[in-house]
């Protein structure tokens, strides 16, 4: 994504069957939804399939694209979405168990939560598919919705123009997910 391409001229080729236009679009927009499946998509052995799905959804819906946003915040609502539905679509809810858990996914929750120090480079990947256990515990939205703040650092506004949620909607999610959270990790605590 080196050169952002001139997007109005590229749709206006693109309408007319230009294919060097469609690449150049798919092109600057790969980055944009990659990003957004590996965020929000806890199964990452299908990426390339969901992001494939995503582009043509894309494509398929383009005539739709008004022009009053930039096509990046579109299609990235539109990566959003496809996203949740996923997750619903596999239901994935499972409570979260400290028996389930890894020796290195213990190891790291240990060396995290009750000791408070940070993981080694070794633990790392035990700690963020632990991190992935207990996300996938939550609804597609709610986590989402923490991914989007705690991890990529997104302002509420942006998240708002991302979802199509009012501030006031975010903000009363954030407050009800995050006890929720707690009381995820509070039970592996007690299950030592």
């Amino acid at each position: 994504m080196d050169e952002i391409p001139d997007v109005d001229d590229c749709l206006r080729r693109w309408k007319v069957g230009d294919q060097a236009a469609a690449e150049e679009l798919i092109r600057y927009l790969y980055p944009v939804i990659s990003r957004i499946v590996r965020t929000h998509l806890p199964r990452r052995d299908d990426e390339k399939d969901l992001v494939q799905e995503i582009l043509m959804k894309t494509f398929s819906r383009l005539h739709q694209y008004k022009g009053d946003a930039p096509i990046t915040h579109w299609v990235s609502r539109l990566a959003l979405t496809t996203c949740l539905d996923r997750l619903r679509a596999q239901k994935i809810r499972p409570e979260v168990r400290r028996a389930d858990l890894t020796p290195e996914e213990s190891d790291a929750f240990e060396a995290a939560w009750l000791t408070g120090s940070s993981p080694d480079a070794g633990d790392a990947i035990a700690a963020r598919d632990l991190v992935d256990k207990i996300l996938a515990s939550l609804s597609p939205e709610d986590r989402s919705l923490i991914l989007m703040v705690d991890l990529e650092g997104r302002s509420l506004q942006e998240i708002a123009d991302t979802t199509g949620w009012s501030i006031s909607k975010i903000k009363m999610r954030l407050f009800r997910v995050r006890p929720q959270l707690r009381q995820l990790i509070q039970k592996l605590e007690e299950r030592k």
